[in-house]
């Protein structure tokens, strides 16, 4: 039977007292809670005098952050992680001591030069990604890589799929490698900014309902969607590879003319559901229209639609949708 449980070994009068339910502060990383792997899982070394800790190996933990941390309490489990780090609010909780060698990476070469943080979420999931988890996990990433003189790069930083030998996929297309790199380096985070056109290949997609058009000069690109306003789910989307879970601001673009729609609704994907914003496409056409800054989740995924659900009157319009990062 797993025990989820957490004990607190508190030295009072030279008596070693277990308190359940409490977690004490890690030794080796200071933000990090400390509850300890089964005995089982990993093996009791004494690095670096027993071998160079030489790289970082990223992991995502196919299932829940406490559902993680008690299968690592179990003796059947035979895996380990020096560190696991939560999606919602980034908090670590690590499992196995930095000078021993934890169970993680499916190569035992791998294994005893590594420290391995296991990140929640699921790979073919978006959205547990978020900002907290990637400054979380890079904070553990400069500690570690300035405590054993790893150097922060993405030959020595690696993800569990890169691990020779490797049959695993994590942390997979979702991590973004350049954002996390720039945390861990502290440099700037690169800019990021997406634009999708109704041409753009493999990133819209509508019902033959939505027709087009190359009418209006005010139009982006070659050409633009529209459809008659309907009472019925029927929307034109913009599919974006958001790079993490952050505030994003959401440009349109429309053509504008006295026939076309005077309350298009925008729905906007957000992680506590969808947002809709009505947009007067009888003006203001021609240029970038920002609906507003939205929390969107990490993937790729449909993140903007326009529908045709609307007691506006005039034909609606799908051109182009704009994210950016701010």
């Amino acid at each position: 039977m797993v025990r989820k449980m957490v004990a607190l070994a508190a030295a009072i009068g030279g008596i070693i007292i277990l308190i359940p339910g409490v977690a004490h502060a890690s030794t080796d990383y200071g933000p990090a809670a400390w509850v300890p792997a089964h005995s089982a899982n990993y093996t009791v070394a004494n690095r670096e005098s027993s071998h160079n800790i030489n790289y970082v190996v990223i992991h995502t933990t196919q299932g829940s952050y406490n559902g993680t941390i008690s299968w690592i309490q179990n003796p059947a489990s035979q895996v380990s992680a020096h560190y696991v780090v939560k999606s919602s609010n980034g908090a670590v909780t690590q499992m196995v001591r930095e000078k021993d060698i934890a169970w993680h990476a499916g190569n035992w070469t791998y294994n005893t030069q590594s420290i391995g943080i296991e990140h929640e979420g699921w790979v073919e999931q978006d959205g547990w990604y978020t900002e907290a988890l990637y400054q979380s996990s890079a904070a553990i990433v400069r500690s570690v890589t300035a405590k054993y003189g790893i150097p922060r790069d993405r030959a020595h930083i690696i993800g569990h799929n890169e691990v020779p030998g490797a049959t695993h996929t994590d942390p997979g297309p979702r991590w973004n490698w350049s954002y996390f790199m720039s945390l861990v380096n502290g440099t700037t985070p690169p800019t990021w900014t997406s634009t999708v056109d109704n041409t753009t290949a493999g990133r819209f997609s509508a019902s033959a309902n939505w027709l087009t058009s190359s009418y209006s000069s005010q139009k982006h690109g070659a050409d633009y969607r529209y459809a008659e306003p309907v009472s019925a789910s029927d929307g034109a989307w913009y599919k974006f590879n958001i790079p993490a879970t952050a505030s994003y601001r959401v440009d349109v673009w429309y053509p504008a003319l006295p026939g076309y729609n005077t309350a298009a609704p925008y729905i906007v994907v957000t992680p506590s559901g969808n947002q809709v914003v009505y947009v007067d496409q009888r003006s203001g056409g021609g240029t970038w229209r920002s609906l507003g800054t939205f929390t969107l989740a990490g993937g790729d995924y449909n993140a903007v639609a326009v529908s045709r659900w609307t007691s506006g009157t005039g034909l609606v319009i799908a051109d182009a949708v704009r994210l950016t990062r701010v």
